[in-house]
């Protein structure tokens, strides 16, 4: 997640949180809170204000073309503009 239009419209889109899932405390009580096993492989949540899924979870998102897709995903389903650079990034 390191190209710097992710970054662009993940700060910019998006209001981002890191989970560890490896620690004990607050991130334990939101892995428990939404299921997710720890010591679990990288996963992207779209949450809404109220904590629900805007899209299904997924995993196994790893390639600048499968994030790109899956920020757009997210816009698309809350009725945002996808900035068009992330829409070249994803393939659509």
């Amino acid at each position: 997640m390191g190209h710097p239009q992710i970054v662009e419209a993940i700060e910019t889109e998006f209001v981002p949180i890191l989970v560890y899932n490896n620690r004990p405390g607050p991130d334990a009580a939101l892995l428990e809170r939404f299921g997710e096993p720890a010591w679990n492989y990288q996963v992207l949540r779209f949450l809404d204000a109220s904590g629900g899924d805007i899209i299904p979870r997924r995993d196994g998102i790893w390639t600048v073309e499968s994030v790109a897709a899956r920020l757009a995903l997210a816009l698309d389903a809350v009725k945002r503009p996808v900035p068009e650079y992330l829409r070249a990034l994803g393939g659509r």
